[in-house]
């Protein structure tokens, strides 16, 4: 299988299936109705997608098994397109209890978010690359597309002169893989909210590292 993957562009054609994986991956489709799950994992990608520099899809035989997006923070990009989806996807996620409590999960992880980067630049920290979104989806997990997709990232960011990132997981995510390249737990923070009739608390954190530090230790340079 690994033969068969390449790193492409991302397609319109993409989008249902991201969304797809986005709605997987974080759980939406555990927590809710497949309809509101759809839309939730709608507006997580849109929001990620609207601020992307840089996408890669894995595909394999024609299938996207994963992706990353990064973000080049000193020169923001925002997609109007994007965002004008995910405002369609709010207001559907509006007409439910049930979608209003999905929406206000997502809020709250995008508060914690802004907690964790306050807390980072408290210890000194500045970066000027973001990994945005990295997924591979659990059925292609083991053949190595996870390393494909984030070293083909850290090229980006070397190529753009940009060092230090970072980037927001969750003990929802397989946040090991972080562990394994090395990078660094800068914060964590706690988040709970309401879904259904039971309460969901996960924790919330910041890796961060050098793109010279992974390539040195992961990349070209150490092959």
């Amino acid at each position: 299988m690994s033969s068969q993957a390449v790193l492409r562009a991302m397609r319109a054609e993409d989008m249902p299936r991201i969304e797809e994986i986005v709605c997987r991956t974080w759980g939406y489709d555990v927590s809710m109705s497949a309809r509101n799950a759809a839309l939730l994992g709608k507006i997580d990608a849109y929001e990620c997608l609207s601020r992307r520099t840089y996408m890669r899809v894995a595909d394999v035989d024609g299938e996207v098994a994963g992706l990353i997006v990064a973000a080049d923070r000193r020169h923001p990009h925002i997609d109007r397109r994007m965002q004008l989806m995910q405002l369609g996807a709010v207001c559907g996620l509006l007409t439910s209890r049930e979608g209003r409590q999905g929406l206000g999960m997502f809020r709250q992880y995008m508060a914690a978010d802004k907690e964790l980067s306050r807390d980072a630049e408290s210890q000194g920290r500045r970066y000027d690359g973001e990994l945005v979104l990295f997924i591979v989806d659990g059925q292609y997990r083991g053949y190595g597309l996870g390393r494909m997709l984030f070293d083909d990232a850290m090229r980006y960011f070397r190529d753009q002169g940009i060092d230090d990132f970072f980037l927001y997981t969750d003990t929802g995510c397989d946040f090991g893989f972080y562990g394994h390249r090395g990078m660094t737990r800068r914060c964590a923070r706690s988040v709970s909210f309401p879904i259904g009739d039971r309460i969901r608390t996960e924790e919330m954190y910041i890796y961060d590292d050098t793109v010279s530090h992974q390539i040195s230790d992961h990349g070209e340079d150490s092959r």
